[in-house]
């Protein structure tokens, strides 16, 4: 009877350490996308000849 408690305290521990690697991975996939997008925007501003400092005016 103790026993099957604890394992059940295991199985909890193993699902929310997986689900927290899942949000992990979903963090760095985003922050990797927004990366790209970010790089992908700098190339067209320089493309266009477009600046930060063109905007201010």
């Amino acid at each position: 009877m103790f026993n099957k408690n604890k394992q059940n305290n295991n199985n909890f521990e193993y699902y929310e350490n997986m689900q927290l690697n899942r949000i992990y991975y979903e963090l760095e996939e985003i922050n990797r996308k927004l990366r790209n997008l970010n790089n992908r925007l700098h190339r067209v501003e320089a493309f266009l000849g477009l600046s930060v400092d063109d905007n201010k005016q």
